[in-house]
């Protein structure tokens, strides 16, 4: 049955926590409960494809995160759970979350790339799992479900904030624009009344 209630939502994923775990410790899965650290690349803007930006990145069940260092003052960039991985090029990885938004990463080296790319696929079967069991989608879960992690509320916050640099941009052309033609209306009106003197 589907329950596309925000409480009901709720409500039943706090009573699958012993799924969760008897999931978790699948012998199919074993290496899943096995955290992974390490230094990636991650491309934080898309349409800038050469550029991207040094992560300490840790995969955790079937959760994936992204920090600003390893130490103990490290700052959050992005949590995700996994749910797809595709590889792009060599030693590049896409992976999904279960709302469609898509992080791209870069290894170190090949030995990371194959250790993160198994974890990942394992992070996803997770996932796949969990989702399977409650019998509804990640869009009728509620905001503040780990499940819908925070690229959701990033890409949207970097949507807001693009269409408000869009409109700021427009606005002042608008102004200036305005202010020139009211310029050249006050020097036309100017040479009138001196020619009207004249």
């Amino acid at each position: 049955m589907v329950r596309s209630s925000s409480s009901e939502a709720a409500t039943f994923l706090s009573t699958t926590s012993t799924q969760r775990s008897t999931l978790r410790t699948s012998s199919t899965l074993s290496s899943a409960t096995e955290t992974l650290k390490d230094w990636l690349y991650w491309q934080r803007d898309g349409s800038k494809s050469h550029c991207w930006t040094k992560v300490y990145g840790v995969i955790d069940n079937e959760f994936l995160w992204l920090f600003n260092g390893k130490h103990s003052n490290r700052t959050m960039v992005l949590k995700i759970a996994v749910s797809s991985v595709k590889v792009s090029t060599q030693r590049q990885l896409h992976v999904i979350d279960p709302s469609g938004e898509e992080v791209e990463i870069w290894t170190m080296d090949e030995d990371s790339f194959a250790k993160w790319r198994l974890r990942l696929e394992e992070a996803a079967a997770l996932t796949a799992q969990f989702f399977r069991m409650i019998e509804i989608n990640a869009r009728q879960l509620p905001r503040t479900s780990t499940y819908r992690g925070s690229l959701v509320t990033r890409t949207k916050k970097r949507a807001r904030c693009k269409a408000l640099f869009v409109q700021l941009v427009s606005q002042w052309r608008h102004k200036k624009d305005g202010g020139e033609r009211d310029a050249e209306a006050e020097a036309k009106e100017g040479d009138t009344e001196l020619e009207a003197l004249v």
